[in-house]
């Protein structure tokens, strides 16, 4: 079982908390119901160049990546799915985030009757996570997840940082279908 889920701070600042505890009160799910709210108090403090979040990437019930791996949504997302059109064409796809020196990597193990991906995170110290499910699942996971943060920032008017992931998640939504 594979769950992707976005997350959005609530303040704005320039450094989050270092312990878990902290950084779950600091950050909200795209879901909740005062996530628009968040998101155009944001943006507007922001003026629109930025949104500090983090995808959060499940697999089996074992945290892939965490609130620690925050950056910006608009930049982290289009490296993900960037990442992932890299893995459908190679079977291979990587993405390095800048401020949190993380590093995500996907790929393929051919296996029948489904293939299988290792998804794995690396962060600045060194430390790994990592999980495998199927090609399929993890495909859904993340077209859902992708369709449900544009939807959200597309209820804002400031989408402006957003026509790249559009076209991205389009480009994908199209390869993905030989795979589902």
């Amino acid at each position: 079982m594979i769950k992707i889920d976005t997350f959005i701070a609530i303040e704005t600042k320039s450094i989050y908390s270092h312990t878990m505890e902290q950084l779950q009160q600091e950050f909200t799910s795209i879901q909740s119901n005062d996530a628009l709210q968040i998101l155009a108090k944001n943006l507007t403090k922001s003026k629109g160049h930025f949104l500090h979040g983090a995808i959060i990437v499940e697999i089996d019930g074992v945290p892939i990546t965490s609130l620690f791996d925050w950056d910006d949504c608009d930049l982290l997302w289009p490296g993900f799915l960037t990442m992932i059109i890299d893995y459908l064409r190679d079977g291979f796809g990587e993405t390095s985030i800048s401020l949190n020196n993380i590093q995500w990597t996907i790929e393929k193990i051919r296996t029948k009757p489904n293939h299988l991906v290792i998804f794995s995170s690396k962060r600045g110290m060194g430390e790994m996570s990592k999980g495998m499910c199927t090609e399929q699942d993890f495909l859904q996971a993340v077209l859902f997840s992708a369709h449900q943060y544009l939807t959200l920032r597309q209820q804002d008017t400031r989408t402006q940082t957003l026509n790249g992931m559009a076209e991205k998640y389009k480009n994908l939504s199209q390869l993905a279908k030989n795979c589902l």
